[in-house]
């Protein structure tokens, strides 16, 4: 454990954000940076309001005027600030924060934007991707499944054998190649990744459609 105060700044949408690491391993999000993002006009007011202040402390931080105390909040503080903003972004930022920037810092010790590794924010984005492949597939298998269901009919109903497919439609066996194809996208995110926030990822999701 370090016993030193490391600081860190990373951009959101061209808006800095400035934290700092305390010697216990706690993240403090800078409190005038936080407002200016979730569209506070008054920063020390919103502290005041929606901050509780155990988790507020203020910190002698480098800046390009020198050394200058700046207030600080916690995680839970800047969680009260999310909830009770109504910019649009805020979602968006509370995603960035806490999927990417957080996990991020927790494991190297700052932030960087430039990580090779796949972040859990692109990894949701791809399992919505998938989730959106299983219901358009569930769709596709349902109407092939009635149009040859009504073909069948027909041709019962009117006794020509000789109109009956000896081999499945081209598309219907498309369709049931995709499922399959999803199928083994599931299994290989299951059984052949280590990362901890994909295994919490809940790819039973992809299934309802079925």
């Amino acid at each position: 454990m370090t016993t030193q105060v490391q600081f860190s700044t990373f951009n959101f949408h061209n808006f800095p954000v400035r934290t700092i690491t305390d010697p216990k391993g706690e993240i403090w999000f800078c409190g005038t940076d936080v407002c200016n993002i979730l569209g506070y006009q008054n920063s020390r007011k919103a502290l005041q309001d929606h901050c509780k202040e155990a988790g507020v402390t203020k910190r002698y931080t480098p800046t390009t005027s020198g050394n200058q105390e700046i207030t600080f909040i916690n995680e839970p503080n800047l969680y009260r600030l999310i909830i009770k903003s109504r910019k649009p972004e805020a979602e968006r930022f509370e995603a960035w924060v806490f999927e990417e920037v957080l996990p991020q810092i927790r494991k190297t010790g700052s932030y960087s934007q430039n990580v090779e590794e796949i972040r859990p924010l692109e990894i949701t984005l791809k399992v919505q991707m998938l989730d959106n492949l299983y219901y358009m597939a569930k769709n596709a298998s349902e109407l092939c499944h009635q149009y040859r269901k009504m073909m069948n009919d027909i041709i019962n109903a009117l006794n020509i054998e000789y109109f009956r497919p000896s081999k499945p439609d081209y598309k219907y066996q498309l369709v049931s190649d995709m499922q399959f194809a999803l199928d083994d996208v599931e299994v290989i995110l299951k059984t052949h990744t280590r990362e901890q926030t994909v295994k919490n990822i809940e790819l039973a999701k992809l299934r309802r459609s079925f």
